[in-house]
C-alpha cells in the first residue's frame, strides 16, 4: 500500500502525509519553520524514499538553515 501524497504549502514539494507532523508541510519545512523532527532523507531517483520530499526549499526556509 502506498502512503497518501500531499503537496507542501511552503515549498511545493510532494510528501507522504504520514511522514510529517504538520498537515500542510513536508518534514523539511516543518523542521525549519516549527522545530518538528525531520526525516533522515534517503534519496532515490530525486525523491526521498522515506518521506517523498523532492529537495525543494523556499528562499525563506533556506535563510533559516
Amino acid at each position: 500500500m502506498t502512503a497518501a501524497t500531499k503537496t507542501c504549502d511552503e515549498c511545493g514539494s510532494p510528501f507522504y502525509a504520514p511522514s510529517s507532523r504538520m498537515d500542510g508541510l513536508c518534514p523539511e519545512c516543518a523542521r525549519h519553520l516549527y522545530g518538528y523532527p525531520n526525516c533522515s532523507h534517503v534519496f532515490v531517483n530525486e525523491l526521498c524514499e522515506l518521506c517523498g520530499w523532492d529537495g525543494s526549499v523556499t528562499q525563506f526556509v533556506q535563510s533559516l538553515q
